[in-house]
């Protein structure tokens, strides 16, 4: 393997990592502000200003336990040692079905969870790759995650 030879990946998947963010701020943005919006307490171009603070720092501050889960609670990414190669495909897939959907979902007013976009995809690459044996099921796995959904708010 020549690390020349997965340029491409990289490539796209930045490009692919920006339109995720994209649509993910965008539905945390509709999400959390527009009450304040349509109530006008908020213009929109405020509303845009605060949220581009709360997004990062929220992300920055808090992000660390999401992204340990997300990182190596569903897949672990041991599987892929002999074959780097198939994690940054496998992985660049999640993202890309990610993103389309998020958009696409966005694009038509659907509501959509943009956490359960990007796990689904990891799991649809683990379970892809590795057989249904590959994820970790469990509490501390999959489970935890989903558990996480019904009892937050």
């Amino acid at each position: 393997m020549e690390p020349r030879d997965y340029t491409w990946i990289f490539a796209v998947g930045v490009v692919s990592s920006i339109c995720d963010s994209f649509g993910i701020g965008a539905n945390d943005v509709a999400n959390s502000f527009a009450s304040s919006v349509s109530s006008g307490s908020l213009t929109l171009a405020q509303a845009c200003i605060v949220a581009c603070f709360t997004e990062f720092l929220g992300a920055f501050l808090l992000g660390s336990s999401t992204s340990e889960t997300i990182k190596g609670g569903i897949l672990s990414v041991e599987r892929f040692v002999d074959r780097p190669e198939l994690l940054m495909l496998g992985m660049l897939c999640a993202l890309i079905g990610s993103a389309a959907w998020v958009l696409f979902a966005c694009k038509k007013g659907m509501p959509v969870s943009t956490t359960h976009s990007i796990i689904g995809a990891i799991i649809g690459v683990g379970i892809a790759a590795f057989g249904g044996g590959a994820i970790q099921w469990g509490y501390s796995g999959v489970a935890k995650i989903i558990t996480s959904w019904f009892v937050s708010p």
